[in-house]
């Protein structure tokens, strides 16, 4: 299996987690890559119905591990034009998500090898795992078998402060490699002479991880998850992000002329 594997974290629901994890996704196999899109969320699953191809979920990831399906039924490639594969995620019994407990090493053991399964199967050059808000069983699972990590954090102070204590219980899980994505985040606000929002920095500190990207408020996102319109600010800073985990150097805010210019006051 590719060595490429990443999860996606947030201690705080609501702050686009798992439409960041999809958007990185399509960004990466846009530029080429091929990508295992794994939802390890066993309490609220949402990727298939963000990919559009819930009517199409025959197997999950629960029913790969337990060797109830092929591969071939588990996986769903959502987009013709993308080499991106989803194996998708059903709210079930292979993993209670209370997260209370550890969870059973041979629980872990089945999930990694289905994961494994769809990886070789699709020849994947990155995996993408979304988890569960907190410290769920979703998130126990893919954190032995990530190897690096994606907190996303939202633009306020309790979402902040969560993404920072998510930073240190990856760290217990054995995750040290972390980085920060920001979304949405407020530019408006945040460029405010008045100081109204967070800066940048200030929520980098507030998370104490490297920043890997930010995606600025974009209600074309909304839009394009309901099947109407697009997303044109949100799909440029995440084709920046994708850039920058295949080890280009790409600016902040490349391709987005009218955000760079406020770059110094976002970053105050």
């Amino acid at each position: 299996m590719t060595e490429k594997v990443l999860l996606f974290a947030s201690s705080k629901g609501g702050v686009g987690k798992s439409t960041v994890a999809l958007g990185l996704a399509r960004a990466l196999a846009a530029q080429g890559q091929r990508i295992l899109l794994a939802d390890f969320d066993f309490c609220s699953p949402c990727l298939d119905l963000l990919c559009g191809v819930e009517d199409h979920v025959l197997c999950t990831v629960s029913d790969l591990a337990r060797e109830a399906c092929t591969v071939e039924n588990a996986l769903l490639r959502p987009y013709e034009t993308q080499e991106l594969y989803l194996l998708p995620a059903a709210q079930d019994d292979i993993l209670p998500d209370d997260g209370r407990e550890p969870v059973p090493p041979d629980r872990i053991v089945l999930l990694a090898r289905a994961v494994q399964q769809a990886a070789e199967h699709t020849h994947a050059d990155f995996v993408l795992i979304d988890t569960g808000a907190g410290v769920s069983t979703g998130l126990q699972a893919a954190a032995a078998i990530a190897h690096s990590a994606v907190i996303v954090a939202g633009h306020t102070p309790a979402s902040i402060r969560a993404a920072g204590r998510t930073g240190q219980r990856l760290q217990t899980c054995g995750i040290a490699d972390a980085h920060l994505i920001i979304n949405p985040f407020d530019v408006q606000g945040a460029g405010a002479k008045k100081n109204m929002r967070h800066s940048m920095l200030e929520i980098i500190d507030g998370v104490g991880v490297p920043l890997l990207g930010v995606v600025p408020y974009d209600y074309g996102l909304t839009l394009e998850q309901e099947g109407r319109g697009g997303a044109d600010i949100a799909a440029s800073a995440l084709q920046n992000i994708a850039g920058r985990l295949l080890g280009k150097t790409v600016p902040l805010f490349s391709g987005l002329p009218k955000i760079r210019k406020k770059k110094r006051t976002l970053f105050r």
